[in-house]
């Protein structure tokens, strides 16, 4: 896999995250519209939005941010200022048990 070169809006982000700074709404919203996002993953779902998690990847780095999606045209997407979380991602194995039946014996 190579490393793209990453651009001044990155470095800015990567910048303010490595030094504890708040990324603003604006900067959320142009993380998630933007195409930096690698993952979503819909964390519950109220009357009126899907609260979410987007991963997002920058250079070598990837990142959680959270926000909320609208569901009717009325609402709005909601970008909150945050400090994103720097995360890595892991496999798990789910193992699952099952009762199957016995060959049955003739005689």
């Amino acid at each position: 896999m190579t490393n793209k070169t990453i651009n001044d809006f990155e470095k800015e982000i990567l910048r303010k995250i490595d030094n504890n700074e708040w990324l603003t709404e604006c900067e959320v919203k142009r993380l998630i519209r933007d195409c930096y996002a690698v993952d979503s993953i819909d964390v519950r779902s109220g009357d009126w939005t899907v609260y979410k998690q987007e991963i997002i990847k920058l250079g070598c780095r990837t990142f959680r941010v959270n926000w909320e999606r609208g569901l009717t045209e009325c609402q709005d997407d909601l970008f909150e200022s945050q400090i994103p979380v720097e995360v890595k991602q892991i496999t798990k194995m789910v193992e699952i048990a099952e009762w199957v039946e016995l060959e049955q014996k003739n005689g």
